[in-house]
């Protein structure tokens, strides 16, 4: 036994083996960040009550014309109040919310408006553009780090549907549909064997909300009925044919529950997903317990073959170790 206690996953055409070691780890301690005071200017409608201007040749006149005509009675007018709050968040907090803001922003452009948000709160022009690269490496990390969860998390899976939520305002507003589905959702997961991988997107056009995942959903777990539905699709300018389940509809509204008879189109929605988080910067939805990986003993003859990589010079000093080994192990 060779290779015991290996951390295993899937890159969908075999299996990866990461054998285990014995690392001493040591918490990072996390830097307490100064809080900075941060000004917001509010622009709100007032109403304010003044006389309009008329113009007229002499004072007698003008008195006449108000007299006559009623002109100097005060009329309401609007105007922009703004007020200035200040309140206390830390730079990445600020960080955070100016990236949000950006989203769908060009990277250049992004970073410009990064850079001049938060010019205000560092002490030179060269160290918030340095504070602003540092953390968008970071966001960038922590992106393919969730590309790479997410896809050994469904590789180890076998996903039978392809599912579309809609939301629908006569029976939830935005928040309460997205509250409920998570729940039904998770109780189905819980009690009925369902698993899922989805993300909340808004169309292009309507920006309705609406949630789109692939499902595996054990035969004879799905409540309600099921019934053709013929529709239009804005899309791709033609009619369909959709499968739509009644239990869904009576709680939230229309959907769509497409059955997966090609195992390569799975692979097709991920990436689709995969790029709609790239873009909105959307989280994933998981149902509770899809593993990474697997812990498994690697026998000899189970090793197709062998190689290590070469980890980075940052990672040296973290991670105490200048290489770590894969091996392929046959499916």
């Amino acid at each position: 036994m060779p290779y015991p206690k290996c951390k295993i996953y899937s890159d969908r055409s075999h299996y990866i083996a990461i054998p285990h070691t014995e690392r001493p780890y040591k918490p990072r301690r996390k830097v307490q960040e100064e809080e900075i005071v941060v000004e917001e200017r509010e622009e709100q409608e007032k109403q304010e009550n003044v006389a309009p201007q008329a113009d007229f040749d002499t004072e007698e006149q003008a008195y006449e014309e108000q007299v006559l005509e009623g002109v100097g009675n005060e009329m309401p007018h609007t105007s922009m109040k703004i007020t200035t709050t200040a309140r206390r968040i830390t730079r990445k907090q600020l960080f955070e919310q100016l990236y949000a803001e950006g989203t769908g922003l060009k990277k250049r452009v992004l970073r410009s408006m990064l850079v001049k948000g938060m010019k205000p709160y560092f002490p030179s022009e060269q160290a918030v553009r340095e504070y602003v690269d540092r953390n968008l490496r970071r966001k960038q990390r922590n992106l393919v780090a969730r590309r790479i969860r997410m896809s050994r998390k469904a590789n180890l899976q076998t996903f039978n549907y392809f599912v579309t939520l809609t939301y629908n305002s006569e029976i939830h507003t935005e928040q309460s549909f997205k509250r409920k589905l998570r729940t039904t959702l998770s109780h189905f997961a819980d009690r009925k064997g369902w698993k899922y991988i989805g993300v909340w997107e808004r169309s292009p056009e309507k920006k309705r909300l609406h949630f789109h995942g692939v499902f595996h959903i054990p035969e004879g777990s799905l409540s309600g009925e099921m019934e053709e539905v013929n529709s239009y699709s804005f899309a791709t300018h033609q009619r369909q044919i959709t499968m739509q389940n009644s239990f869904f509809l009576k709680r939230f509204g229309r959907n769509d529950f497409e059955k997966n008879t090609d195992e390569n189109r799975v692979g097709d929605a991920l990436s689709y997903l995969m790029k709609y988080i790239e873009k909105s910067g959307e989280k994933i939805v998981y149902s509770r317990g899809l593993p990474q990986f697997f812990i498994s003993d690697v026998m000899e003859e189970d090793v197709q073959t062998s190689w290590k990589r070469t980890l980075p010079a940052r990672w040296e000093r973290s991670r105490r170790s200048s290489f770590f080994t894969m091996i392929s192990v046959v499916g």
